[in-house]
């Protein structure tokens, strides 16, 4: 236990170092919400016919897309980000010599981001419910199904993008085109639907529009198997093909730089 809490510890002196970047961060948090409040209040009614499946609320359609987008970008980013950073220090070289194994380094790091999201969320959706009204009616076990297996399915993407940094040092073109697509066409923001047929079919490649049309169905209606069973399959295929894709390139990509000797160059 003392490798991960070692982790946590120097996250968090960082992070309480920062005090009035932690305040600033709490005031747009608030601000950002009231903006979509408002914005449900002026264009929610236009949208009902295609969020009628969700519950047809848009503010609690958007406030998951929201929240859950942050744990996507954690998955899909933390890791790499952690190996750029230690190269900027120039600390990787000498945490890996230490004893450290490759897959302790991305996993120890990985843990005060997603801890720090899950305090973010966890207010953001706290005052989602209790100053905005956010409507639930939650089926706890398949949400919390679609959430970790989303979760699983894009982190093995983000380990691919860790190996990619850790050969090319900058520029990572898979978390970029992930990045991007993500927020445009897995339904953060509006339904898939909304969008022409190709697009819909394009949207489809993506494992967070399927993690998000589960989790939505699941806490805004209750849904059970038979309505997102479908959606779980598919993001259980995409946890078994990324996850070894992404752990296979990392280990590649670590024999690479160590053969190559450029482990501790940025």
């Amino acid at each position: 236990m003392r490798k991960p809490l070692a982790f946590l510890l120097r996250e968090a002196i960082t992070f309480t170092t920062y005090r009035t970047v932690l305040i600033l961060q709490l005031f747009s948090m608030v601000i950002s919400l009231a903006s979509y409040f408002f914005l449900a209040k002026l264009i929610g009614q236009n949208l009902i016919p295609l969020l009628s499946p969700y519950g047809g609320d848009f503010l609690s359609f958007l406030l998951i897309g929201v929240i859950f987008q942050n744990f996507f970008a954690v998955s899909q980013n933390t890791f790499s980000q952690a190996v750029a950073s230690e190269q900027r220090l120039g600390t990787l070289e000498i945490l890996l010599a230490s004893g450290l194994k490759p897959w302790e380094f991305l996993f120890y790091s990985a843990l005060w981001p997603y801890l720090l999201t899950l305090l973010n969320s966890s207010l953001i959706f706290g005052l989602g419910l209790l100053v905005f009204s956010m409507k639930l009616s939650p089926n706890i076990g398949l949400a919390l199904l679609s959430f970790l297996l989303t979760i699983i399915s894009v982190s093995g993407i983000g380990m691919i993008s860790a190996g990619i940094i850790l050969v090319n040092k900058q520029g990572d073109p898979v978390s970029w085109f992930m990045g991007m697509l993500s927020g445009f066409l897995s339904g953060v923001y509006y339904p898939v639907e909304i969008f022409p047929p190709w697009l819909q079919g394009l949207a489809q490649v993506l494992p967070q529009t399927h993690g998000l049309r589960a989790l939505r169905l699941s806490l805004l209606q209750h849904a059970g198997w038979e309505a997102v069973g479908s959606e779980i399959l598919i993001l259980l295929a995409f946890s078994l093909l990324t996850v070894p894709l992404g752990v296979l390139t990392f280990r590649w990509a670590f024999r690479k730089v160590r053969r190559d000797g450029t482990l501790g160059f940025y």
